[in-house]
């Protein structure tokens, strides 16, 4: 955590707002100012508000009107007929860049698998038709040619095994295309709830496909969320905000849907504050970090909130949380010694600081 607090909220800044924007330029003008910003007079608390909150909806609405171009633009120029979802950060609402890349699953309309198991399995009819493999094979085709002759002045990246990359031109956001199909688990077949609705993905590269369960994940980080008074999604942010601050990002390795997952198994209660006790949150996560690191195999047999895979599934990520550990810890010490206009004070102290503070709830 070497940046000096002025860098990281002018930073913070340009991330929420997509554009290079300077603290000096904000404070000169105070129109400009975010909610959180108004909060405290506090730098380092200005800067945890900020790393938690949302962005400014009118910046997600821009990314899914990107995302809204680039479907109709699939819809009206190719063949196959298809299907649209959103899958990732930004429905999830834990996106932290103002110009957020945007994720579109494009589904085979006509084909789908199912589990041969569950209830409704004697509902499906037999598939006569070409095999899966080869409709995504042409589906992946058809959008890299279309999307090529839609977007001329965009780079349109086709090396990409599972997503078609699109960006600048006249694209304001990054969006990926994703090919797929639909599959009914049996646990969907029984609920009919689109939760519980799978997709496979195609990996160009190899020809294959692989099971996601993207409406799951959203669906459960919802529901911590609400249980903890919309604490989790304030964490998930502050983590992501905390490694893009961080000296060396790309050395933590845990992606953002793992970050929503390690949250997701955070305790409730200590995260379930509220909003004038946001700082407190910051205490709640180095002590729920503490827990995972000092119990390291219990914190690698953690599992998606769609329970698709291991959150921690390698030596590299528990090493790579270690870090983002370093960079709440750093994070607690500065906004305890702000609190408490002290020059040093011991983890115990910095934890007490947090948990006793309070903030404008405006």
């Amino acid at each position: 955590m070497s940046k000096d607090v002025s860098r990281r909220l002018s930073d913070l800044k340009a991330r929420r707002q997509g554009s290079p924007v300077t603290l000096d330029s904000i404070l000169a003008n105070r129109a400009g100012m975010e909610s959180f910003e108004a909060r405290s007079t506090g730098e380092w608390a200005k800067y945890t508000l900020g790393i938690m909150q949302e962005v400014d909806s009118k910046y997600t609405a821009n990314s899914v009107a990107e995302g809204e171009r680039v479907k109709n633009q699939i819809k009206n120029r190719i063949n196959t007929t298809v299907a649209f979802e959103y899958q990732g950060s930004v429905p999830l609402n834990v996106h932290i860049r103002g110009v957020s890349d945007i994720d579109i699953l494009v589904l085979l309309d006509s084909y789908l698998t199912y589990d041969r198991t569950g209830s409704r399995a004697s509902d499906y009819l037999p598939w006569s038709g070409p095999s899966g493999i080869d409709l995504l094979v042409n589906l992946r085709r058809e959008l890299e040619v279309e999307l090529k002759a839609a977007f001329p002045q965009a780079e349109v990246d086709i090396l990409g095994d599972k997503a078609i990359g699109l960006s600048g031109g006249s694209l304001t956001r990054k969006v990926d295309v994703v090919p797929s199909h639909w599959h009914d688990s049996a646990t969907y077949q029984a609920s009919r709830n689109k939760k519980d609705r799978e997709v496979y993905i195609f990996q160009k590269h190899t020809r294959t496909t692989f099971g996601n369960r993207p409406f799951l994940h959203i669906d459960k980080v919802n529901e911590k969320d609400r249980r903890c008074n919309g604490g989790a999604k304030k964490i998930i942010r502050m983590l992501k905000n905390l490694k893009a601050d961080s000296d060396n990002p790309s050395l933590i390795s845990v992606n953002s849907y793992e970050i929503a997952g390690l949250v997701y198994h955070f305790e409730d209660q200590p995260i379930s504050l509220p909003v004038y006790r946001e700082l407190a949150l910051v205490a709640a996560t180095k002590q729920q970090l503490d827990r995972m690191i000092d119990n390291k195999l219990w914190t690698m047999g953690l599992t998606t909130p769609d329970g698709i895979r291991k959150i921690i599934d390698s030596e590299a990520k528990f090493n790579s949380l270690k870090l983002l550990q370093a960079e709440v810890n750093e994070l607690v010490k500065n906004l305890a010694i702000e609190l408490t206009r002290r020059y040093w004070v011991d983890d115990r102290e910095a934890i007490r600081a947090l948990q006793e503070s309070y903030v404008s709830e405006h």
